[in-house]
């Protein structure tokens, strides 16, 4: 008999990127004549998925997990569903990390551990014939008296082709996901490898793909993007892949073969002026860097395997040789090596880099440790204290700070300071240079207490949107005053709407 199952990850306003995790578990379910529903929602997305469930009781609720502030809706959502009687099974990386944990939870019945093709199809077969749970490698459970079972590991996926993405059952709504890439309105994000082969020791793909890269076959992929082409009409790709040039020559080649403009993940060290001349001359119009940090002491203690001066020599290259191209470098603040000398280092590279290339853009974020990475031990014995449930991890933010070594409140103004200077490269009218001044102070000095100016700036910001009159005159003012980026390499800052979809026939995007 087939089952009916329904998989959800809740994503946040800024994360436009489509839910592959579940769409290639629901290739994986639907191979085996089960039929699958996929949501995609915010939190604003609840209710209307809890009064599916309650209408088609379907035989398993499954959850994409990613640590962080997405857990809160997760869980909220994991115990309506529990309450209704309907087995609840948490699967991604939160959950592949500490599956023990969160069977801990009484509301989680069962985890997923890392991929979940072939173990979701294993498992429903048990569900559905009363077999074995003992038996479906991947899988964690709790047994008729509570007690935890964590079943032995599946291997990887030998051939990847074995398992698509479901386009088709976001229908209509893939156009929710369309992302500006340059003069491109209608790039979309795909995926063609798995993993990373690199150490970084903060990484969970270090826990869950233990440094292994895999990639689907050339024909593969150019049957997903032709296919993307002919019913949407993307214009562009984004390579979403955790890592794109696993292989260098084969990745090259099939950018190539793809033959659309395109973005992806590269490291510094790839970035020789005839790399980004092939780079530009096939069409790339953004890049995403994992700089981490400006101190080479920092950066060994991660096991970057990268040298300090290769950022600025990477993004230079850039600028001289392909000058379109938006380089995106994410840097990580609070790493259990980093010394306030370190952390210095860092924010100025991160200004100079802004300063070199008018195309660069860094991102700030707060270090969180992760169970099972190469830094856990070390963040333990520095005093980091794991939470306590579940609920505890979604308070984990990376604008904040997750670490007793690292304030809260300053590292959310850090954070703040950072994407208006140097991730919208905002700039202003000359009645701003005061407040833009200051800005510039804190950064340079690391000062960042007594917030004022953020603090006036929400006031006046709630004031404007209660009264009409200053609302609308604000819609007239502010584009002459200020001038950013507001498009981020995930999209748009705006909220995506709701997407709740089965085949082509959905709900509109809200």
């Amino acid at each position: 008999m087939p089952a009916t199952v329904f998989l959800i990850n809740f994503c946040n306003e800024r994360d436009l990127y489509p839910p592959f995790g579940i769409l290639y578990v629901a290739d994986a379910l639907m191979q085996q004549g089960h039929r699958v529903r996929i949501f995609h929602e915010t939190a604003r997305g609840m209710e209307g998925f809890l009064r599916a469930v309650a209408a088609e009781r379907p035989t398993w609720v499954g959850f994409s997990t990613i640590t962080g502030p997405q857990l809160r809706p997760t869980i909220e959502a994991t115990k309506a569903v529990k309450a209704m009687g309907i087995p609840t099974v948490w699967g991604g990386v939160h959950a592949t990390i500490m599956p023990g944990d969160v069977l801990k939870e009484d509301y989680v019945d069962f985890v997923v551990v890392n991929e979940g093709e072939v173990t979701a199809q294993e498992f429903t077969a048990a569900l559905l014939d009363g077999g074995d749970f003992a038996a479906v490698r991947g899988l964690a459970w709790k047994d008729g008296d509570g007690g935890i079972h964590i079943n032995p590991e599946r291997p990887f996926i030998a051939n990847l082709d074995d398992f698509r993405p479901r386009w088709e059952l976001l229908g209509d709504r893939i156009p929710a996901y369309f992302l500006q890439s340059g003069p491109y309105d209608r790039a979309i994000p795909v995926y063609i490898s798995r993993g990373c082969p690199f150490r970084c020791g903060f990484c969970y793909n270090e826990v869950v793909m233990k440094r292994t890269w895999r990639q689907h076959s050339e024909d593969f992929v150019l049957e997903q993007v032709r296919w993307l082409q002919k019913h949407y009409g993307i214009n562009a790709v984004d390579y979403a892949d955790d890592y794109l040039f696993g292989r260098i020559k084969p990745m090259q080649h099939m950018v190539e073969v793809v033959g659309l403009p395109w973005s992806g993940q590269v490291r510094v060290q790839l970035l020789k002026p005839e790399f980004v001349q092939w780079m530009a001359a096939t069409g790339c119009q953004w890049v995403n860097i994992g700089a981490e940090s400006g101190s080479q002491a920092v950066l060994d203690s991660i096991h970057k395997d990268q040298k300090a001066e290769q950022i600025e020599w990477g993004v230079r290259n850039l600028a001289q040789y392909a000058p379109h191209i938006e380089a995106n470098l994410s840097f990580i603040i609070g790493l259990p090596a980093e010394t306030p000398a370190d952390r210095r280092i860092t924010l100025d590279l991160i200004e100079r880099l802004c300063a070199i290339n008018p195309k660069a853009r860094c991102s700030l974020a707060i270090y969180m440790p992760y169970p099972g990475t190469p830094l856990w031990p070390d963040a333990l014995r520095r005093g980091y204290v794991p939470p306590d449930d579940q609920m505890g991890w979604s308070a984990f933010d990376i604008h904040k700070g997750n670490t007793p070594w690292v304030d809260t409140r300053e590292g959310e103004v850090m954070s703040e300071i950072c994407d208006i200077l140097f991730v919208g490269r905002s700039r202003g009218h000359w009645l701003l240079a005061p407040y833009y001044g200051l800005l510039r102070w804190r950064w340079r000095h690391g000062f960042f207490k007594w917030y004022i100016e953020g603090a006036v700036k929400r006031a006046g910001s709630r004031l404007i949107q209660r009264i009409g009159l200053l609302r609308r005159l604000g819609e007239k003012l502010l584009p002459r005053l200020v001038s950013y980026n507001a498009n981020t390499h995930k999209g748009p800052t705006q909220e995506p709407g709701r997407i709740a979809t089965e085949g082509a026939s959905t709900s509109p995007v809200l």
